[in-house]
């Protein structure tokens, strides 16, 4: 839930900042979407390098148990 609101939060931040530096909605639209894109994007890797950091502790603690 506070995701969601941060993510929202972000998002007319970045839609307001654009409009009031521009004057122009097409604009604000157009780069609030690449915004959210690239959060979606980073959101995604930080997820794959988790998931590669988990399965690399545990191969490691499988090797560190082998030799107890």
């Amino acid at each position: 839930m506070i995701f969601c609101r941060l993510l929202g939060l972000v998002l007319c931040g970045n839609a307001m900042i654009v409009y009031l530096a521009s004057h122009s909605i097409p604009l604000a639209v157009v780069t609030t979407l690449a915004c959210s894109l690239l959060l979606q994007v980073v959101y995604f890797g930080s997820v794959l390098l988790l998931t590669w950091r988990s399965s690399c502790a545990c191969r490691a603690g499988e090797r560190g148990g082998a030799f107890r």
